[in-house]
């Protein structure tokens, strides 16, 4: 949830539960607001909790306090620090590449929204955005007549575009930028090392923030799982969620891989790392794992100056 507004019957004031799902909220530090309903049965009605800084009265009968309500909610987003996916690494007038595999995943006729949110935001900074895909970038590196500050590029052909990047371009991954964006890089570039220690039969979950229809060689259910059984020449044992299927207890697994997590909400991202943190299970991201794989972690975090 990224606003609460928790709706208290005035004539009732604070019941035991509604103190509980106060209790929930401020301890998510959630940005809430409490609406005291009915106010129109009660003129001179004075809450009793006096600790309660953000509310206001309304009567949805009446129809008042709505708009006053509507004013909190529009004052509350504004106290919400913005975030940006680029804006502190790259500056106008920079060139981006973006490496955009075209395979049977992809959907047709149309980008997946972390490029289309990457693309929005460099064209927002003033920035140019490339867009290429793996078999045509050796080309387009060649035509360019200067330098691109950034190379972009789907995690999945991290192996290829490595190779073909020179070191001295920076060089990284929608998922790691996604990361970084909703969730906490610095957390799960450190959980990712716990593949080193993977074993025959650990529990291993790979978690999706969407549902799609899963191809032949899908990243998650396919690739992943192969990448990771060759890494660490171990037979560990693959679950997998998607969409609202993250589970409450984590405790049976070992690892748990999360995708870039593009189709949900910052506080759903953090809401699911808090969840693994407070259960003492590592939680990594697409990303991450792939390029810690492939050798290239260090490599794909250069260019995040302050991790």
């Amino acid at each position: 949830t990224d606003i609460a507004i928790l709706v208290i019957d005035a004539t009732l004031d604070f019941t035991d539960f509604d103190k509980d799902i106060l209790k929930l909220i401020t301890d998510k530090n959630i940005p809430y607001i409490v609406a005291y309903n009915k106010v129109d049965l009660i003129p001179d009605f004075k809450p009793k909790n006096k600790d309660i800084k953000q509310y206001v009265y309304i009567s949805a009968k009446e129809k008042t306090g709505i708009e006053e309500l509507k004013s909190k909610l529009t004052q509350l987003t504004k106290n919400t620090q913005e975030k940006f996916i680029l804006k502190d690494i790259v500056n106008p007038k920079d060139t981006v590449i973006l490496v955009i595999p075209i395979d049977k995943a992809a959907p047709k006729g149309r980008l997946i929204l972390p490029q289309q949110q990457v693309i929005r935001e460099l064209l927002d900074i003033g920035a140019t955005a490339i867009m290429t895909q793996d078999d045509n970038l050796e080309n387009t590196l060649a035509n360019l007549k200067t330098k691109p500050k950034l190379v972009i590029t789907d995690s999945q052909a991290f192996g290829k575009v490595n190779k073909i990047v020179p070191q001295d371009i920076e060089l990284t991954s929608f998922s790691i930028l996604f990361s970084r964006y909703k969730g906490d890089l610095k957390r799960q570039v450190n959980a990712v090392k716990i593949l080193d220690t993977i074993k025959d039969n650990d529990k291993i979950l790979i978690a999706e923030g969407c549902t799609h229809h899963r191809q032949c060689d899908d990243i998650g259910t396919v690739k992943l799982p192969n990448w990771i059984k060759n890494y660490t020449k171990a037979n560990p044992e693959f679950f997998f969620t998607s969409g609202t299927e993250f589970p409450d207890d984590l405790s049976k697994y070992k690892l748990i891989i999360h995708c870039g997590g593009c189709m949900l909400n910052q506080a759903e991202m953090q809401s699911r790392l808090k969840k693994a943190h407070e259960q003492n299970i590592p939680m990594s991201n697409y990303g991450t794992t792939i390029a810690y794989i492939h050798g290239i972690l260090s490599r794909t975090l250069h260019v995040f100056t302050n991790l």
